[in-house]
């Protein structure tokens, strides 16, 4: 495999207060927004910088937001009864779910 090959495979998100998280594109791509931005639609920037910016979403949040969808790649094609639950602390629920509606996850 080629170096760029191998960078097409990952992707970055950047919350607004600069934390970065680093994904494989495949798992990222479980949420509808940011498939669409990485979709090669030439429209987005995002999807030849394999990076994207989110002004309005948190470090911590957006750092859930990537355990989720780790969570949804490793287990949604399990059977649905004896999965290990995802904690979410009380205080960033809603934070979460606002950040979760927009991310289409």
């Amino acid at each position: 495999m080629d170096e760029q090959s191998s960078e097409i495979r990952f992707v970055k998100l950047i919350s607004s207060d600069g934390f970065e998280i680093v994904l494989d594109k495949d798992v990222a791509m479980g949420a509808r927004t940011i498939k669409n931005m990485l979709s090669g639609s030439e429209s987005f920037l995002e999807s030849s910088t394999n990076e994207i910016h989110f002004r309005d979403i948190s470090g911590i949040i957006l750092e859930k937001v990537a355990d989720y969808l780790h969570y949804k790649a490793r287990y949604s094609a399990s059977p649905g009864y004896d999965l290990p639950q995802l904690q979410i602390e009380t205080e960033i629920a809603l934070e979460l779910l606002m950040a979760a509606d927009f991310l289409e996850v």
